[in-house]
């Protein structure tokens, strides 16, 4: 009951205060001199209760000014993100241009350069299980496909040419826990390797705990491969996490090509 008391002590202290101040304002805008030294005595009578008021409504407005911050910080974070995702566009396609091939030629309408020797190939199987991750594809040795030979498309690099027949070649995709693919991170240029795993995620590995790791960084292909050229894109950093008892860090990447959508590839046979 004392509660309710005080509450609604407080709501009166706060009505008078208003009704004052509005009448103040009114005298004061039409000049009256007695209100004039009344006025510091008003401020000085009620300060204690417009502290109380002050006090009571001030979580109120801090919360109401975090929930403004919040929004901002949220638009500036969309903001960054596009500019982020033009960026990897922007990277992809500078890329691409060192390793056009006919088949982006084809679909594109780009010119072949002369430095690169591609096959374009169109997918016609694909294998998935916890032991294995391939695509099957529809060239082999006739035009000039061999094992080692590494294969891509326009989001970046697929995996390598495990085995080639006579008319078509198996790709041993970079989800497949035999896959080891020398690789760099942009950024901060660190070496490591590229390996899949039994559940088909893509782990980036021998990164030495003192380096500088960022999730969302890009791993392209570095140029220590013999048969896979550097720069081309295999992923973005997605978790990174470190171990006491280790020395290289735990870095997984989210590969860039969508395996399961895959139709038209490009083996790059020479560079």
């Amino acid at each position: 009951m004392g509660f309710f008391n005080k509450r609604f002590r407080n709501i009166t202290i706060l009505v008078i205060i208003i009704v004052l101040c509005i009448i103040a304002a009114t005298l004061t805008f039409r000049d009256y001199n007695f209100v004039r030294g009344s006025q510091s005595g008003l401020m000085d009578f009620f300060g204690p209760a417009q502290e109380r008021v002050f006090t009571f409504f001030s979580p109120v407005g801090r919360l109401f000014d975090g929930i403004r911050d919040y929004v901002n910080l949220r638009e500036k974070y969309l903001a960054l993100e596009q500019e982020n995702q033009k960026l990897r566009k922007d990277y992809a396609q500078l890329v691409n241009l060192r390793i056009e091939n006919r088949a982006l030629r084809e679909l594109l309408d780009m010119d072949l350069r002369e430095d690169q020797v591609t096959q374009p190939a169109k997918v016609i199987g694909f294998y998935q299980s916890r032991f294995q991750s391939e695509a099957m594809l529809n060239v082999g040795k006739r035009q000039g496909v061999e094992e080692g030979m590494a294969v891509i498309n326009d989001q970046g690099l697929v995996g390598i040419v495990s085995f080639a027949g006579d008319s078509s070649c198996r790709v041993r995709l970079i989800n497949d826990p035999a896959s080891s693919i020398g690789a760099r991170i942009l950024t901060s240029r660190a070496l490591g390797v590229v390996e899949g795993t039994g559940d088909k995620r893509v782990k980036l590995g021998y990164i030495h705990r003192d380096a500088h790791v960022f999730v969302g960084d890009m791993v392209i292909t570095s140029e220590l491969s013999e048969n896979v050229p550097p720069e081309i894109l295999i992923g973005r950093i997605q978790y990174v996490a470190e171990d006491p008892d280790d020395v290289y860090k735990q870095i997984e990447i989210e590969p860039f090509a969508d395996f399961k959508s895959l139709e038209y590839v490009m083996v790059i046979k020479s560079w």
